[in-house]
């Protein structure tokens, strides 16, 4: 597994590279996660803003003062936050889905670790949206911009649209020969707690 990178820290905020593989928090188990490895490089408490999930890579926001938790989340809540992820599905997406905007609704089942995805609301469900934006040249690939950030939301929506995300076999996709899954978090957008400053970050995907 690759070794996390901070792409930038001041007194409030860093934001950095997660590489897949690896979880955002601790667990019950005890597994390395990305909280730890952050606290052991600034040698204090920190709070990750927002998650990515372990199969996952790319960026996290994490906040150095438990004061500034709240107005950054209220950033990912209010989605005046750009996020912008690269995937890479296991089948042609050409045939089966155009550039748009995809709503869907989906309900979490946590006793499956899974979200399931519907076509119309349903009792306890959710509304899922994202835009998507497929390769001109490469019906494999596309850019996702996330617009409401639910639990596997990127993942399910695909497998779905019967596209599911390369690597991606609990949802349906192929295996494949890396760590994790084709989903890469390569874009972050939000504006700096105190400062105000427009803030804006970019890793290029590992696929």
């Amino acid at each position: 597994m690759m070794e996390p990178r901070i792409l930038f820290q001041d007194r409030t905020l860093a934001v950095l590279s997660k590489p897949a593989g690896l979880m955002v928090e601790p667990d019950k188990a005890g597994h390395p996660c990305l909280q730890q490895w952050v606290e052991e490089q600034v040698g204090f408490p920190v709070w990750p803003v927002h998650r990515l999930d372990r199969p996952t890579s790319g960026l996290v926001l994490f906040s150095l003062k438990k004061s500034m938790v709240h107005p950054l989340m209220l950033q990912f809540e209010n989605r005046t936050v750009t996020k912008k992820y690269s995937v890479l599905t296991s089948f042609p997406m050409d045939a089966l889905v155009h550039d748009g905007t995809w709503v869907h609704f989906g309900v979490k089942r946590p006793e499956l670790f899974r979200l399931d995805v519907f076509d119309e609301e349903v009792p306890l469900s959710q509304r899922l949206e994202l835009n998507v934006e497929v390769f001109p040249k490469d019906s494999l690939r596309a850019t996702v911009e996330l617009k409401t950030g639910r639990y596997h939301q990127i993942r399910a929506q695909f497998a779905h649209r019967l596209i599911p995300i390369l690597g991606d076999v609990f949802y349906g996709g192929e295996s494949w020969n890396q760590e994790g899954i084709a989903l890469h978090a390569g874009e972050l957008r939000f504006q700096h707690p105190v400062s105000k400053e427009a803030m804006q970050f970019s890793v290029p995907s590992p696929f």
